[in-house]
């Protein structure tokens, strides 16, 4: 059976959420603890980690935040109530799913400022759209052409161009970092030219933090003709995101780093560049008629979104937005801010501990590590006393060696952490370097 249209009146498409708001005035100074004390009280996992009667602190939201009751309610009624299988059958649970599934993208859409509910294409995650989006283009480049990417990129950003890269002969181009951790601007501006079909760049660095000029990219891209890719991974969870104003060709994002469900994501993109992409999978659902010699393909999204769709994850995709936006994007970036700035400050006070990068903009991401320790020593160190952070290349290889190390420690915040949680870090890191002896961070030289 055929996918039905995803024009949907719009009266069908309101699902109502509850979701739990904070009161009065959530604006952040000094203190963004009263942010995070509504936050908290509503993410359950923040109560069952670690050693019984002793807090968990924990820093990893840059890999996979924690998801609050509200988005886990909702996903939980949609399994006990609404389950069918979106755009197939015709009974009113498969009816009432494909609603479910439609509203869902039309919330995302508004979230992310895009052109209309169709410029969103469901995904397995931010991975899965980055290589729809790189599939999706052979063909288009030829010998000659270059794809520019920078030296900061999680692989999921880098794999797919070079794989693109040498497969059509083109040339895929590095942008390097300046000391800070930044972007080298005069490199940027000598590598994208005539040459250049596709700029890829990450919003934010998931290693060191640094919040990147996409919108200086895409417009330095849109001067050449070539197609811009934002990786928004790092981002749409921190700060308020509007497609239409960064003017990318295509932004993707995934909803377990913004406090919904895993096994799903986004790719959003300008209508004209999501035509330009061929189906890199091939299924039900992405097509409207199929013969032994043709087949003809939907209308977008459907054509890139083969087999059953994604319903529970986009719902509570579109149940997490809800929440992060009851608090305000602005003050949820306010309170990230107001911790990284102390963190730094208070990472001062443990002898050998080195902050990697110093980008004049940081988001809520901080890669350090403790001289004369092995970074996979210090995540163990740090666990033993409820501190949880990732240790590791972060699947940014490239990066970290050129950075000249092979591992680093990262803390990362999200809307629950507070100035506890940074303590508790610093602590237990000042406990740790008394296991330190004398010597280069990870035993590299720097």
């Amino acid at each position: 059976m055929e996918r039905r249209s995803n024009r949907i009146e719009a009266q069908e498409l309101e699902v109502s959420v509850n979701v739990k708001r904070p009161e009065g005035d959530v604006s952040i100074t000094s203190e963004p603890s009263c942010l995070a004390a509504q936050v908290r009280e509503q993410v359950p996992a923040l109560h069952q980690g670690g050693e019984v009667g002793r807090r968990w602190t924990y820093l990893d939201s840059a890999a996979t935040t924690l998801t609050p009751q509200p988005v886990i309610d909702v996903l939980s009624d949609f399994y006990a109530t609404e389950t069918g299988s979106a755009g197939r059958g015709g009974h009113w649970r498969a009816r009432r799913s494909t609603q479910r599934y439609e509203a869902a993208r039309a919330r995302v859409a508004a979230f992310l400022g895009a052109e209309t509910s169709s410029s969103v294409v469901f995904t397995r995650g931010a991975t899965h759209a980055l290589n729809l989006i790189a599939c999706g283009l052979r063909g288009a480049l030829k010998p000659g052409d270059e794809v520019v990417i920078s030296a900061m990129e999680h692989h999921a950003n880098l794999l797919p161009w070079r794989a693109l890269a040498e497969e059509s002969g083109a040339r895929l181009r590095v942008v390097p970092l300046n000391e800070r951790g930044e972007l080298d601007r005069e490199a940027t501006e000598a590598m994208i030219g005539a040459r250049t079909a596709i700029v890829a760049l990450t919003h934010v660095s998931n290693v060191l933090g640094t919040v990147n000029p996409v919108a200086e990219w895409v417009e330095m891209a849109r001067g050449y003709g070539a197609l811009s890719v934002i990786d928004g991974s790092q981002s749409v969870a921190h700060r308020a995101i509007d497609v239409k104003a960064l003017g990318c060709d295509f932004f993707v994002c995934s909803a377990h780093k913004m406090y919904g469900p895993t096994g799903v994501g986004v790719l959003c993109g300008r209508s004209e560049a999501l035509e330009r992409l061929r189906p890199m999978e091939l299924g039900g659902g992405m097509m409207t008629s199929v013969r032994e010699d043709e087949v003809v393909f939907a209308e977008l999204p459907n054509r890139l979104e083969a087999g059953t769709p994604p319903v529970a994850q986009a719902v509570g995709m579109a149940a997490a937005i809800d929440w992060m936006e009851g608090f305000g994007m602005e003050a949820l970036q306010r309170h990230e801010e107001a911790l990284c700035a102390y963190a730094l400050e208070r990472f001062k006070e443990v002898e050998g501990v080195e902050v990697v990068g110093s980008p004049a903009e940081r988001s809520a991401v901080i890669a350090f590590g403790l001289r004369g320790v092995d970074a996979y020593d210090l995540g163990e160190l740090l666990d033993a006393q409820n501190v949880a952070v990732r240790v590791g290349s972060h699947c940014a290889h490239p990066l970290v060696r050129e950075l000249g190390l092979c591992a680093t420690a990262r803390a990362s915040f999200g809307a629950y952490t507070d100035r506890d949680d940074i303590d508790a870090l610093i602590e237990a890191l000042a406990e740790a370097a008394r296991f330190s002896p004398c010597g280069e961070l990870d035993g590299q030289p720097r």
